[in-house]
């Protein structure tokens, strides 16, 4: 005896198999896009955490600059401090310079020997930068008026 189906498949017998192909390759094409979309997060989170550091250090640099406790004060030349960024210890090179600018002061006339007065000016200023060796910071920050 043979058993008569009720309904016979739509799809004819040599065309089965394509659909699990068809959810094999969609698989495939996700799993590629996937793996790409975790590269592209994992750059990401990596330039945040550089740009974070650069910022934290620009931060501290300023601060040093401005309160000239460690930096501003000593005598001219490159003086080694240690600067505590996100609770890291950072070398950073102070170099204290000097430097003579000559200050006319003009009678706002348009004579071209119009000068009233001259005088040389003694400035000495700071400059902050990151030692070279360092390599928590990603980008050498350097730092001066």
């Amino acid at each position: 005896m043979r058993q008569a189906h009720y309904k016979t498949s739509p799809i004819p017998k040599s065309q089965q198999g394509v659909t699990l192909i068809e959810v094999l390759i969609s698989i495939v094409l996700m799993a590629i896009i996937g793996l790409g979309a975790a590269f592209i997060a994992g750059r990401t989170a990596v330039i945040h955490r550089d740009q974070n550091i650069h910022l934290h250090t620009i931060n501290q640099f300023r601060q040093q600059l401005e309160n000239s406790a460690q930096c501003g004060s000593k005598v001219v030349g490159t003086n080694p401090i240690q600067v505590d960024i996100a609770g890291s210890n950072v070398q950073a090179d102070c170099i204290v310079k000097k430097q003579v600018f000559t200050v006319t002061a003009l009678d706002g006339t348009t004579n071209p020997n119009n000068g009233v007065a001259s005088a040389n000016v003694d400035v000495t200023y700071a400059e902050i930068r990151v030692n070279t060796d360092d390599t928590f910071v990603p980008v050498k920050v350097q730092m001066s008026p």
